[in-house]
């Protein structure tokens, strides 16, 4: 039975190793930066449709969130700071992804959030970016391109939201 034993745990530790090694890059920021932004089209809380192509021109703050997101309340500060200082020379979209009615309108009024709330039925929208893990955030410049690209709290380190509002002065310049 010992003899065994060696055998299968190198095997299983060969496995696991070469599982991690052929797994995709979990760093997803180099997929679409740098790449046309996928088009949407989709109401906000208040029935409002909202064209990403109407707002070709101006850079859009895209933030995918759910409020029972814990990451999601961890930056919804940052976020509505960001889009009071950016005032109307950004547009900023928080896309609802997965959540339960109502419970979204209770995080938007406890933030404060001064941004429209877009509903994603069936989450396509979510696919069409990618979106697996929350929050995930996207910036797209004036000609529709996505410029930066964040999963996770903006707010996750000090360094991170100066990158993030780098990345806004850019777009807004």
């Amino acid at each position: 039975m010992n003899r065994f034993i060696v055998p299968v745990v190198l095997l299983a530790l060969v496995g696991l190793l070469a599982y991690g090694l052929l797994q995709p890059s979990k760093d997803p920021v180099s997929v679409l930066v740098g790449k046309a932004a996928p088009t949407f089209s989709l109401q906000d809380t208040a029935g409002k449709t909202h064209d990403l192509g109407a707002y070709k021109g101006k850079p859009v703050v895209i933030n995918f969130w759910a409020s029972w997101c814990q990451p999601c309340h961890a930056e919804a500060p940052a976020l509505v700071q960001a889009a009071q200082k950016a005032g109307d020379k950004v547009q900023f979209l928080g896309v609802l992804y997965n959540d339960k009615s109502g419970q979204d309108r209770a995080f938007v009024q406890q933030y404060g959030v001064p941004y429209p709330t877009l509903l994603d039925p069936a989450s396509g929208t979510a696919i069409k970016y990618g979106v697996g893990q929350l929050p995930d955030t996207f910036i797209v410049d004036a000609q529709g391109n996505i410029v930066y690209h964040h999963l996770g709290a903006v707010t996750d380190s000090p360094a991170l939201l100066a990158q993030f509002q780098a990345a806004l002065d850019k777009v807004q310049q």
